[in-house]
């Protein structure tokens, strides 16, 4: 029986691999990621450029965001300012936070500037940033984005002692690598719906479609466990098409930026986020969400292919399903605004792992992998049990 199963899951997979259409979409994904990682090589001296800002943020990794580190940053600007003031001789040199930013830019800083200018969103007020502003802005920003998205004052007061309790002065770490990554990450996320569903919407319809389905009453066991190798198939896809575009994600970032920063803080990626995790933590948070959304979409892909017998209306819904998630609900409308933010199409945005709401004591992530994967395990089993009784009608 088993070696049984075990062929009918590697003639499964075959299958599923065979289409064309999989292959030409699998290229197309991944071209477009290579595409969108690879953005910052099309300027000319982009990577030498790039290494020399490694060079010179390096050489701040560790340092704790203190009083001296802000020292430091201004002391170095107002060197290149005062060494090149031909520079600066234009309609910006009456803006100084204009000043700051292409000053930070010509000695390499201008990533560090970047950071700075995320908390501080007045950039007239970089030039004299100190300490106390910046992680007062930064606390400002979790309370100012929660009320945003219409947080209760419970659920921002819970963010608030979360970040509260991170350890300051933060240390500083070059990762340029992980905020180019939350940059192109989303794209998975979309790359799988199209993927999955060219895939997978055949994977039951077909049996109707070429009427191989009156075949599978006459096997021994009837159609239990092909159901059941034909759901390990999709999910083995599913899973498969999620490493391989995560890979390459991660990959082009890596050999482009290196892997600094993997056991820094999150607020060195996100600076608003209130979460105390590393960097590293986020992106196996990341990793594990993204395997999950895969699996989601595989087994929905499934049941409307068995639902619908044909492979065009299950791609036409779930499409449909998965692109109204391009629509925001309004805050107004309480737990259904709530659960909104928990759509897949959302799991990899790094907004993520910003404040957001809360779900009694549970946090978006915890709450997004108990749907997922009680909602996989429902829809398999309601698979299973209308395939075998389809087969018991057909009788």
């Amino acid at each position: 029986m088993m070696n049984n199963m075990s062929v009918l899951y590697k003639a499964e997979l075959k299958k599923i691999f065979s289409k064309k259409a999989v292959w030409i979409a699998t290229v197309l994904g991944l071209i477009i990621i290579l595409l969108v990682g690879f953005t910052n090589l099309s300027a000319d001296g982009a990577k030498a450029y790039v290494k020399y800002q490694e060079d010179t943020l390096t050489a701040l990794s560790g340092q704790e965001m203190d009083a001296a580190f802000f020292e430091e940053y201004h002391r170095l600007i107002e060197k290149e300012l005062e060494e090149h003031p031909e520079r600066y001789e234009n309609i910006f040199a009456n803006d100084p936070g204009a000043v700051y930013m292409n000053a930070s830019a010509n000695v390499g800083m201008d990533a560090l500037y970047d950071y700075f200018y995320n908390v501080i969103r007045d950039r007239s007020m970089i030039p004299g940033m100190t300490e106390d502003e910046f992680y007062a802005s930064m606390r400002n920003d979790i309370e100012h984005d929660g009320l945003e998205i219409g947080c209760s004052r419970e659920e921002i007061d819970t963010w608030l002692k979360i970040y509260d309790g991170i350890e300051k002065p933060i240390s500083y770490s070059y990762a340029l690598a992980y905020v180019n990554l939350l940059d192109v990450l989303f794209l998975i996320g979309w790359g799988l719906v199209l993927i999955i569903a060219i895939a997978l919407s055949g994977v039951f319809a077909d049996e109707k479609t070429y009427r191989t389905d009156a075949l599978v009453l006459s096997t021994k066991n009837g159609r239990i466990p092909i159901c059941m190798v034909k759901i390990a198939a999709g999910v083995t896809f599913a899973v498969v098409q999620t490493l391989l575009f995560l890979g390459v994600c991660f990959g082009v970032m890596f050999a482009f930026y290196g892997v600094t920063g993997w056991d820094a803080m999150i607020q060195n990626v996100i600076p608003s986020s209130p979460w105390n995790i590393t960097i590293g933590m986020m992106v196996l948070i990341y990793v594990g969400l993204a395997v999950l959304v895969g699996i989601f979409f595989a087994v929905t892909n499934m049941i409307l292919s068995h639902l619908t017998k044909s492979a065009v209306a299950t791609t036409a819904i779930h499409a449909a399903i998965v692109f109204a998630g391009l629509f925001n609900v309004p805050t107004k409308l309480g737990l259904m605004a709530k659960l909104w933010q928990l759509r897949p199409t959302m799991a990899l945005y790094y907004g993520t792992f910003c404040n957001t709401y809360m779900y009694g004591q549970l946090n978006n992530v915890q709450m997004s992998v108990i749907i997922y994967l009680s909602l996989a395990i429902i829809f398999a089993t309601i698979l299973v049990i209308s395939y075998r009784r389809s087969q018991i009608e057909s009788r």
